[in-house]
């Protein structure tokens, strides 16, 4: 058991000493603010205080965790163990700089909640982010600093025991167009054929044709093929649907569709489904309970996942609707054009809502990489984006991770010519990641 001294106990230091200590290294602790029996304990303890005893590690404190407003920060940076670090402490410090507050910082997703210039999307863009800023976005930070920490623990205390998790890698879908041309209706069916006609796109409107007409199965129809490769590599999937209704962004089928329902259950029946909630309800938490409740309805099961279509997410609203919700598990902490980590971190952390400071149940799984990013907002080649991979593959599992990619159903399929030959490079991804 490690002892935790500060003078006051907040809900912010609460959360974060939580997760680096409990969470990451796997180490029982508890607070106390009492200076004597902090001095007089014969366990391992750690002061975190603007000053020393003298007794015990000693990790310099900063001001952010004892603060309750959001404001902007101007940390100061250095370097430690050949890694960059922020909130530089004082000489005294047995490290020098806060770990706690550096990590909180970016757990928190703090410079969200603080005024910026939106994408076309309306969402946080990578590139006006610290970590982009500071060219550390592909660093798990936080759990680099957890490291530092548990270094320090064991050469003061070896015999305190750690029980850190495990790496773990789970695949995710995310089903945007469920059909290619199937199930389409009458008017976007005609639709597409006068738009292949007029492009001369002949075999396009063949295919088209075959599908529809039920000769030939619907390009996008790959589960089987997704699913082989689970039982081949034994590993799970998690499958977002877009279950809301069609507009600029949100082009699935229609909520009604006999077709997709089934489709959607026959892919529940092996593996786990979550909401995909569609871009217009990034705005309008009723269209957002009413796609969950659809969903559920469907399915016939509890929908307890989610993550955003378009990666929509404003701090800290989105995540109170998902709470509103009943969802347990979120899935869109990430950049849809950089490869990294959005929060500094690759492993789970529950939700913090800096404006209520209060750590809430949402379990927030964070991700470093989607099929997209290669291929639309990098425009990478294939060997180019495998290097990005295995480097984010190596880092989950040196620091014991949970290794999270973004698919989307359609790639599989390698119908378009810019998603043709990237089925090798997810086998090759799953084959590593295993």
């Amino acid at each position: 058991m490690l002892l935790v001294f500060a003078e006051k106990i907040t809900p912010r230091l609460s959360f974060i000493s939580k997760l680096i200590f409990k969470g990451l290294l796997g180490v029982e602790f508890e607070f106390t603010s009492d200076k004597e029996s902090y001095l007089a304990s014969d366990s391992p303890k750690l002061c975190y205080a603007k000053s020393s005893f003298d007794s015990g590690l000693f990790l310099q404190a900063s001001h952010l965790l004892f603060e309750s407003s959001i404001s902007d920060q101007n940390p100061k940076k250095t370097e430690y163990e050949g890694e960059f670090v922020f909130f530089q402490t004082g000489p005294r410090s047995d490290i020098p700089y806060d770990p706690l507050a550096a990590s909180f910082y970016l757990i928190s997703r703090y410079e969200e909640y603080l005024p910026f210039i939106a994408d076309e999307h309306n969402r946080f863009p990578a590139k006006q982010s610290f970590a982009f800023k500071n060219g550390v976005l592909q660093k798990p930070l936080v759990n680099i600093y957890a490291g530092h920490i548990e270094s320090l623990l064991k050469e003061k205390y070896p015999n305190l025991k750690f029980t850190k998790p495990s790496y773990k890698f789970i695949n995710t879908v995310d089903i945007d167009n469920a059909f290619a041309f199937k199930g389409k209706g009458l008017v976007r069916t005609l639709g597409g054929f006068g738009k292949d006609l007029i492009g001369f796109n002949i075999r396009e409107s063949i295919s088209r044709l075959r599908s529809v007409f039920g000769l030939n199965q619907d390009p996008f129809s790959t589960f089987d093929y997704q699913q082989s490769l689970q039982d081949k590599y034994n590993y799970k999937t998690i499958y977002f649907a877009l279950f809301g209704a069609i507009s600029k962004y949100d082009r699935s089928l229609s909520l009604q569709s006999l077709r997709l329902h089934r489709h959607l259950k026959s892919i529940n029946d092996f593996c786990d489904m979550g909401i995909h909630p569609s871009y217009r309800s990034n705005s309008d938490f009723k269209i957002a309970q009413e796609e969950h409740k659809s969903l559920e309805e469907v399915l016939n099961r509890t929908v307890t996942k989610s993550r955003q279509h378009f990666l929509k997410m404003r701090f800290p609203q989105t995540y109170r609707n998902l709470l509103d919700m009943d969802i347990t598990d979120e899935y869109s902490m990430g950049y849809a054009d950089e490869v990294g980590f959005r929060a500094g971190i690759c492993s789970p952390f529950r939700f913090y809502d800096l404006e209520y400071e209060v750590e809430t149940p949402l379990v927030v799984h964070p991700f470093s990489f989607m099929d997209g990013t290669f291929i639309y907002y990098q425009k990478k080649s294939k060997e180019e984006a495998w290097e990005d991979i295995s480097r984010m593959i190596a880092i989950h599992k040196k620091y014991n991770g949970q290794f999270i990619p973004i698919w989307h159903y359609r790639v599989f399929s390698e119908k378009n010519k810019e998603w043709q030959g990237w089925n090798s490079v997810f086998e090759k991804m799953v084959s590593a990641a295993v």
